[in-house]
């Protein structure tokens, strides 16, 4: 593009230097310059004299720290306003039960937990104790307040649902270990016995 361009400069030069301007251009624009200075600078009336005012860092000081009073203030109060009218205020004001968001949540919680207490219990019953999901109950917490936020609540209720599938399949494998514990001890009786 560049070499082009200079090309064609070079190959009309003679075309471009035959306009040149005349000779009093300049003595006009400096003319026409002197014109419009003479009319922007405005008489001073020799009889007003000039009111000085004087200031020490007293008074400096001063104006600085009502400057700063002002600006904080300015600050506080659109902060105050902010904070009053913000959307977590209102959605604090009027609580949206997680029903209403996606009811399908306590279909799912009522058919699952059911099994997981069962399970639970038949853990108990064996003498497990009590056990403990604390990483799944996160999730499943964090899950629950992602409701509220997302709009795509097909993918978080397959997820939670996930969640708890496999907190049943982690309570049926330890079910299996501890009937498969139980009857290695009670085979290992029934061996000592007939022994």
């Amino acid at each position: 593009m560049k070499d082009r361009l200079k090309d064609f400069v070079q190959t009309h030069r003679d075309e471009f230097d035959s306009f040149t301007p005349r000779p009093d251009l300049w003595q006009d624009i400096a003319a026409d310059l002197q014109t419009e200075e003479k009319n922007l600078i405005l008489p001073v009336d020799q009889k007003q004299e000039a009111k000085i005012i004087s200031m020490t860092w007293h008074h400096a000081w001063r104006y600085a720290a009502a400057v700063a009073l002002l600006v904080m203030v300015a600050f506080s109060a659109k902060y105050y306003m902010a904070s009053s009218d913000s959307p977590g205020t209102v959605a604090a004001a009027q609580p949206v039960t997680l029903e209403k968001i996606a009811p399908e949540v306590k279909q799912i919680e009522t058919r699952y937990v059911q099994v997981i207490e069962k399970k639970e219990s038949e853990l108990k019953a064996l003498g497990a104790g009590n056990v403990q999901f604390a990483e799944l109950d996160s999730a499943y917490n964090a899950l629950k307040k992602e409701l509220y936020t997302t709009p795509n609540k097909e993918v978080l209720l397959q997820a939670m649902s996930d969640n708890l599938k496999m907190r049943i399949a982690l309570l049926n494998q330890q079910l299996e270990v501890l009937e498969n514990r139980n009857n290695v001890k009670t085979r290992a009786r029934h061996e000592t016995t007939n022994i």
